[in-house]
């Protein structure tokens, strides 16, 4: 397997492997994967759907110390699932090794070679990658755990649910998690656009204040979750949930404010202090789980098509 225009001889093995040319090229959706979205957008039970995938992607970070120690902002994230594609390359290729992981992580701007490091370390310390043997002495292989997969099962049924709502690759997704053909081909279809340069803020940039914080996308997703109850959530409340600080919380949210994206509540009458998100901020996040939800309808029909009979 390549980096997005850059061949794989330039990846080196060592730990120490200098950073390769960032790989920014801003691609937007294919016009296919535009028109579906718009069709999505457009259902009217889309707004239920978005707010109850919301709402279980946040109580899953909320019950789950481990992950949001590890995955707590976007780079982790997004490391995570390159991770899980290095793994299911064949035993022939490369592979998941700290030195590949490296360099595609500086390659794709995705964090630095220390955060990898430190990410790894922690995985291992937690069972979520293991060394595994190798023909190659040369070559430190790792593989991920079934415990890293299982916590990714966890999120992208979320995600398969909502999706199942409005079409068919949702439940025939969900039906194929467990198969290891499929789950290659589908991990490698969502991480393919990210290789070529993609980020979900291309096409919602107003919820780049979020994005690049840490903590800082949950947070959305908690004001979205709660923007049909209109009860103001309070920083202290948000903290607690998410094992965040206050003054972490109040720094992004008081940003938001500034971007007309959340109101700021002081009256008790009104159930405040705390806060709200404005309609900015609903629509951004609707557009960005209909942006998700087209793309994991894609990485399902990839997995489809790889464990097709013939």
């Amino acid at each position: 397997m390549m980096l997005a225009g850059v061949p794989a001889t330039r990846v080196r093995e060592s730990d120490d492997a200098p950073p390769l040319a960032a790989v920014r090229t801003d691609p937007a959706l294919s016009a296919e994967e535009e028109a579906e979205r718009s069709r999505l957008h457009a259902r009217p039970d889309f707004p239920g759907i978005a707010r109850t995938a919301a709402t279980k992607l946040c109580a899953s970070y909320r019950n789950d110390r481990l992950l949001s120690r590890l995955m707590n902002d976007r780079g982790r994230l997004t490391l995570m699932s390159l991770m899980i594609d290095l793994h299911f390359e064949p035993p022939e290729a490369q592979g998941l090794t700290s030195g590949r992981l490296k360099a595609e992580a500086a390659a794709l701007d995705i964090c630095s070679p220390g955060r990898v490091s430190a990410v790894l370390a922690a995985c291992r310390l937690f069972g979520l990658v293991a060394s595994a043997p190798d023909d190659d002495r040369r070559r430190r292989r790792l593989v991920v755990t079934d415990r890293l997969l299982d916590l990714h099962r966890e999120r992208w049924a979320v995600m398969l649910e909502a999706l199942a709502s409005a079409l068919p690759e949702g439940a025939e997704g969900l039906a194929r998690l467990r198969d290891k053909t499929f789950l290659a081909a589908y991990v490698g279809a969502l991480v393919e656009p990210i290789r070529a340069g993609w980020r979900p803020v291309f096409d919602v940039p107003s919820l780049e204040l979020f994005v690049e914080r840490d903590g800082g996308l949950i947070l959305a997703f908690a004001l979205f979750e709660n923007g049909g109850a209109g009860a103001p959530l309070s920083a202290a409340e948000l903290a607690r949930s998410y094992k965040l600080s206050r003054s972490h919380i109040v720094d992004i949210l008081q940003q938001a404010v500034d971007a007309g994206l959340v109101r700021r509540i002081e009256e008790r009458a009104q159930g405040g202090p705390g806060f709200v998100a404005r309609p900015a901020l609903v629509d951004a996040m609707e557009m960005l789980l209909a942006t998700a939800l087209v793309r994991q309808a894609r990485a399902v029909r990839r997995g489809l098509a790889a464990t097709a009979p013939g």
